[in-house]
């Protein structure tokens, strides 16, 4: 999520484009957007949970089609309304719908690619298990997102959800352009570098120590999570790299759904926040709520 690989002309003779840059597209969404998502984290409750049961379900669609045309590409017809239950689960409170949601999401998508295989059970249990994938890989991190918004403290668990990725992007960005040398994982993202995961820790640690010292939670068990949680949107942001090579993607997107000009589509956006919001909500788990 840090940085893309830009496409290149066919040939130097190719004449330029006279349509905004890729920066300018980029200031321009981050412009419109960081004002609604933080506006809505603020307000929280179901405005909150609307927005990112909206994004989590344009991702879903895009982690469907990044098998497009592979024989293991998981149905959005049986991921999408169990993700949207999961999620929907947490919003309300009531474990055993999310519960419930999974298991009818994984008979009913076993029933369906059985019935369009009947002869070929690998296949049947390939696309079955990318779709039952697709709704934990997307719903439950996004469930765990509404659920920590509707915690006691919940507001500075969105907070620092958000300020340790965006932290963690933005000083990776910075790092990389500056001093960036050596390939972090040159079989994955050839340009994302060493220099600037190391920046985007210290910067995106940073960033989390200081909110956790406005909220007044500087506890030794938060510490040492926020201090690993930069490398959580580092991993989440190679895994999702990981994923678009695997399938000779680019960019994830939706047709008719790109809502992120310069930035790809929204997996793009959240790779990271994905594992960094699995961590806080496992170790608020663990510590306690009021932490």
């Amino acid at each position: 999520m840090v940085q893309h690989m830009a496409s290149l002309p066919d040939s130097a003779s190719e004449p330029k484009k006279t349509g905004l840059s890729n920066l300018a597209q980029r200031l321009i969404t981050a412009a419109v957007f960081l004002p609604v998502v933080l506006g809505l984290t603020l307000i929280g409750g179901w405005g909150f949970a609307v927005l990112v049961m909206a994004l989590a379900l344009i991702g879903l669609l895009e982690f469907y089609l990044l098998a497009h045309d592979h024989p293991i590409q998981g149905s959005a017809w049986v991921g999408a309304p169990a993700a949207l239950l999961v999620m929907l689960a947490f919003q309300i409170g009531e474990d055993r719908l999310w519960s419930a949601a999974l298991a009818v999401c994984t008979a009913a998508a076993l029933i369906l690619e059985w019935a369009r295989h009947p002869s070929d059970r690998g296949r049947t249990l390939a696309q079955t298990a990318m779709t039952v994938a697709g709704v934990l890989y997307i719903a439950f991190p996004a469930g765990f997102l509404i659920g920590l918004r509707g915690a006691p403290d919940g507001l500075l668990w969105s907070i620092l959800i958000l300020g340790l990725t965006w932290g963690t992007d933005t000083f990776a960005y910075i790092g990389g352009r500056l001093w960036g040398r050596h390939a972090l994982a040159p079989a994955i993202s050839p340009k994302k570098t060493l220099e600037g995961a190391l920046v985007g820790w210290i910067g995106g640690a940073s960033v989390g120590l200081i909110i956790l010292a406005l909220g007044q939670k500087l506890t030794l068990g938060l510490v040492v999570v926020v201090i690993v949680a930069p490398w959580a949107a580092v991993i989440g942001d190679l895994i999702e790299s990981s994923m678009k090579r695997s399938f000779h993607i680019k960019d994830s997107h939706v047709p008719g759904l790109d809502i992120f000009p310069g930035h790809g589509g929204v997996l793009d956006r959240v790779d990271g926040l994905i594992l960094v919001t699995v961590l806080i909500y496992l170790a608020l788990v663990v510590i306690g709520w009021g932490a």
